[in-house]
C-alpha cells in the first residue's frame, strides 16, 4: 500500500484521539490521563488501519494489529486501575502550578500533540507491516517470540510491583525484590523488549525503517523517562540513592556491591530497606509503567 495514505490513517486517528482525551482532561483537570490512554493510541491507529484496508488484509498485518492490541490493552488496563481516582500526576499537576492562567490550552501542544507526535514514529513497526505484508522472513518469526518475552517481563515486572505497593503501603520501602532486583526498570525493559520484537516481526529490506520506533522508544526510556522517575524518587525516598548505586539502570544484570555501611555490614542489592512511615507514599520504585 501507499506509505502516504498509511500514515495519513494514522496521523488522523491519533490526531482524533488526543485531541479528545485533551479535551476530557481541561473538563476534569487532569492532564495526565494520556499517560492511561497512551497504549490505546496504537491500538487505534492498528484497528484504524484493519478498517482502511478491509478488503486487502493479510496474515501479517492481522499478526502486527494483534500483538499491538494486545501489548496495548493490557498497559491500558494496567494503568487504569492504578491511576484512576488517583487525582492529577504529580509531575502534571506541577507544570500546572506553574504553567500560568493559560495551562489547560498549553497542554494541548506541549503534552498531548508532542505525545502524538512519538507515538506516530515508534508506531513504525505496525505501519510497516501494512506496507510490506507479503513479505515473510525467519527474522519476521523471532520477533515474535522476543515480543513474547518482552510480554511476559513487562506483566511480571508490574505484577510484581503492585504486590510490592501493596504490602508496603505508607512507608518509603525500595523495591529490589524478583526482576527489580535486576533492573531499576525491569518494566520499561519488557516494554522496549516487545517494540523491538515488532520491529523485527515488520522488518524486511524495503522496510528496514521499522527499526526506527524501537529505537526511539529505548531512547526515551533510557534518557528521558528513567532520568524524570529517578530523580523524583531520590528526592522522596532516602534508600533509593544505595539502590541506584546497586542496581542495572535498565538492561538486567547481576546486582553490584556496595560498600560496608556504617555498622559494619556489607550490603547487597536485593535485600529490601524500608524506612519509617511518610504519609502518601506508598507508591513503589516508579511513578508510570
Amino acid at each position: 500500500m501507499d506509505l502516504t495514505l498509511l500514515y495519513g490513517v494514522a496521523f488522523g486517528t491519533t490526531l482524533s484521539i488526543v485531541t479528545l482525551l485533551w479535551m476530557v482532561s481541561v473538563a476534569i483537570r487532569d492532564a495526565s490521563i494520556i499517560d492511561i490512554f497512551w497504549g490505546t493510541l496504537f491500538v487505534a491507529m492498528g484497528w484504524g488501519l484493519l478498517f482502511v484496508v478491509h478488503d486487502r488484509i493479510e496474515p501479517k498485518m492481522l499478526g502486527g494489529v494483534l500483538l499491538v492490541t494486545i501489548w496495548g490493552l493490557r498497559l491500558t488496563f494496567h494503568l487504569a486501575m492504578r491511576n484512576v481516582g488517583q487525582g492529577e500526576d504529580r509531575r502534571y499537576a506541577l507544570w500546572r502550578m506553574h504553567g500560568g492562567e493559560n495551562w489547560w490550552l498549553k497542554t494541548y501542544y506541549r503534552i498531548y500533540l508532542f505525545q502524538a507526535a512519538i507515538a506516530l514514529i515508534v508506531a513504525t513497526p505496525l505501519v510497516a507491516t501494512f506496507y510490506r505484508p507479503r513479505d515473510f522472513f525467519v527474522i519476521n518469526g523471532i520477533g515474535a517470540l522476543i515480543w513474547a518475552a518482552g510480554f511476559v517481563c513487562e506483566f511480571a515486572a508490574d505484577l510484581q510491583l503492585t504486590r510490592f505497593r501493596a504490602r508496603t503501603a505508607g512507608t518509603d520501602a525500595v523495591m529490589d525484590e524478583g526482576l527489580w532486583r535486576f533492573s531499576r526498570h525491569p518494566n520499561y525493559f519488557g516494554d522496549a523488549l516487545q517494540w523491538w520484537g515488532l520491529g523485527l516481526f515488520a522488518f524486511s529490506g524495503p522496510t528496514w525503517w521499522a527499526l526506527i520506533g524501537p529505537i526511539v522508544m529505548t531512547l526515551v526510556f533510557v534518557y528521558i523517562s528513567n532520568d524524570v522517575i529517578e530523580r523524583g524518587l531520590t528526592k522522596r525516598r532516602p534508600e533509593y540513592a544505595r539502590y541506584v548505586a546497586t542496581t542495572s539502570p535498565f538492561f538486567p544484570w547481576r546486582p553490584r556491591p556496595v560498600a560496608d555501611d556504617a555498622a559494619g555490614s556489607r550490603t547487597m542489592a536485593g535485600t529490601r530497606t524500608q524506612v519509617a512511615p511518610r504519609s502518601g507514599e506508598g507508591d513503589g520504585n516508579q511513578d508510570a509503567s
